[in-house]
């Protein structure tokens, strides 16, 4: 089949990485955001969302794109132990055991999932997607259309497809992203960083949107994420010294959405579908948790002195802990575990009880809520899981470190991740659970693309 403009339905799908609903909220109520203020009374609505457990963006990104849980799709988190070892890799694309849907959109998937056995049949015509700068992409990879990866990606010529396009981003000096550890030297030069990362992933946005063929175009925002690690504490403090600068970022997104936005609703307004999301939310940082320094002090975890990371698990170990608050139990099937499957319940239930009582600031609750994986995963992947995940209380920002000396510190983030207070932006005729999760959302762009004319 011929490809055609003037045929085919189109989606335009902005990701706002880290954008809480309650943010959106508040600058609505302040007249800051009047473009996506606009766009609401346009016929869609805004929606509180929960995003992945945990809520990292390696995770709840990827379970947007795939429309499954980790336990179908295989990430849990930024950094994972290889199998039957204390190792540490990072997973990238070439781990996720589910396709995204513009792989099945674009007829190039091969990977089984309930997403693509639900579809497959439905979709007639190999839709062509512009991907850019989604999270765990990397490295790039054929697909119909054109990737460009998001975070992590360390090279750019290896985070392109086709190789074609390396040269246009290469001339205007396209950054991936910003280098966090500038912020320890100059924080004002770090928030300039910023606005300057956001300024050429919108002139590449842009073009690749008006210059090259689509169907779904898809480009993710990650300097908001960025924005609110180490400025969250300015979002809504108009006595803050960057207040301003935080709130200028918003009014330069906002009308960079209503140009984009107005740009598709002109060419595909009658079979066009617009989407907005986040793939988590934020909050302010009351302190850092540091649990396995927590399960040290509670007799769960014993490290060795020599090795590095987690080769330093001794065998007295019961658990151990990975970001962002992913619990393992210490079992046999480690090198040094020594837990039976006979123990295993029993030293979960302890666990639990113990994480519950642990309390920070005036005798705060830190942990709200903790789930067994089985409660929360579903799949052939189930095994790689966690065997505890915790969620905490907004503000006590839970941590997998090994080095530190006490339970509670600090560090210069200003913000956290909140599981709770995601948000998307779909149009007001589609009907929506009361609080949908990032996972659901996928399944509306391809019954769109589904529905026969």
């Amino acid at each position: 089949m011929k490809y055609s403009l003037k045929n085919i339905k189109k989606a335009l799908i902005i990701g706002l990485d880290g954008v809480p609903y309650s943010l959106l909220n508040y600058y609505f109520k302040k007249d800051y955001l009047p473009n996506l203020k606009k766009i609401l009374k346009d016929g869609f609505s805004l929606h509180p969302m929960n995003a992945s457990i945990p809520d990292v963006s390696s995770v709840s990104w990827t379970s947007f794109i795939t429309g499954v849980n980790p336990g179908e799709h295989g990430i849990y988190g930024f950094t994972e132990l290889l199998k039957d070892t204390y190792s540490l890799y990072f997973p990238n694309a070439e781990n996720r055991a589910a396709s995204p849907f513009w792989e099945i959109l674009g007829k190039t998937h091969q990977k089984v999932s309930t997403l693509s056995q639900k579809y497959d049949k439905k979709i007639n015509f190999p839709y062509r997607s512009i991907i850019f700068n989604v999270p765990q992409t990397y490295p790039a990879y054929p697909i119909n259309g054109i990737l460009v990866s998001g975070f992590v990606a360390i090279d750019l010529k290896k985070a392109v497809y086709p190789d074609s396009i390396y040269s246009y981003l290469n001339s205007i000096n396209y950054i991936i992203d910003i280098e966090a550890d500038n912020a320890k030297e100059d924080m004002n030069k770090f928030i300039n960083n910023i606005f300057k990362c956001f300024e050429i992933r919108k002139k590449a946005i842009s073009y690749f949107f008006e210059n090259k063929p689509w169907d779904i175009f898809f480009a993710c925002i990650t300097e908001t994420d960025r924005l609110h690690h180490f400025f969250f504490d300015a979002s809504m403090n108009e006595d803050h010294p960057y207040h301003q600068k935080f709130l200028n970022f918003y009014i330069l997104l906002d009308n960079w959405i209503k140009l984009l936005y107005e740009d598709f609703q002109k060419k595909f307004s009658e079979k066009g579908l617009f989407v907005i999301l986040s793939d988590h939310g934020f909050c302010s940082v009351k302190k850092e948790v540091y649990i396995n320094r927590f399960l040290e002090e509670e007799g769960f975890l014993k490290l060795r002195k020599e090795g590095e990371f987690y080769e330093r698990i001794d065998h007295e170990t019961k658990a151990f802990t990975l970001d962002p608050c992913r619990i393992y139990i210490h079992n046999k099937s480690y090198p040094r575990g020594q837990i039976s499957k006979e123990e295993m319940s029993s030293l979960i239930s302890e666990l639990k009880n113990n994480l519950n009582k642990l309390k920070g600031e005036n005798g705060e609750e830190v942990i709200d809520k903790i789930f067994e994986k089985q409660e929360i995963y579903q799949g052939p992947y189930i095994d790689m899981a966690p065997d505890l995940v915790c969620l905490p209380k907004d503000g006590y920002d839970l941590k997998g470190s090994l080095d530190k000396k006490c339970v509670f510190g600090t560090n210069r983030f200003a913000g956290m991740h909140t599981w709770h207070d995601a948000f998307c932006i779909l149009p007001e005729n589609i009907g929506l659970p009361e609080k949908p999760s990032i996972e659901n959302i996928s399944d509306f762009i391809m019954q769109f693309f589904s529905k026969l004319e």
